[in-house]
């Protein structure tokens, strides 16, 4: 009888211990008005003027909104994706992407490869980590393809708001 008295405690500890964990650690949010840094960024291209990213993320849905401009033009480009790694397949005027957005450790991974219509093919990658202040994110991209490519670091800071 106390065999069985004692086994039963022992389950019930450890079944207490075992509902005490602590939960799986949340993971970052890039939800904000975010804006270019260029003297902390170290890019290999030609640096836009200004370029704004407007993100809205709530886990697993991600929305960027990029908006670069250049001698006063501006250009924006925007996409939606979800964190999972399901991959998307977009038609575009001049292009055709297909890529992922995965979590690797507390750092989100954008991965597309891309076909211009004029036949070049290109993968980009970037790996968008967030400061620990939530104040700034800094995103490393390597850009390849067979006439070009780049290895840039976009520091990106948070505006007011979101």
């Amino acid at each position: 009888m106390s065999h069985t008295f004692l086994c039963i405690w022992m389950l019930t500890l450890l079944f207490a211990a075992c509902q005490q964990q602590p939960p799986p650690p949340q993971k970052p949010d890039f939800t904000g008005t975010w804006k270019f840094n260029p003297q902390k960024s170290k890019l290999q291209i030609a640096a836009p003027d200004s370029t704004v990213f407007v993100v809205e993320h709530r886990e697993p849905h991600f929305r960027l909104s990029r908006t670069h401009t250049f001698a006063g033009k501006s250009d924006t480009w925007g996409i939606e994706l979800t964190t999972d790694g399901k991959e998307f397949t977009r038609e575009e005027p001049q292009r055709t992407l297909r890529g992922r957005l995965v979590w690797e450790g507390d750092a989100l991974v954008f991965t597309v490869h891309i076909w211009q219509r004029d036949g070049e093919e290109l993968t980009d990658r970037v790996k968008y980590v967030l400061a620990s202040d939530h104040k700034s994110f800094t995103a490393y991209e390597s850009y390849r393809g067979r006439t070009a490519h780049a290895d840039n670091v976009w520091v990106l800071e948070k505006q007011d708001g979101p």
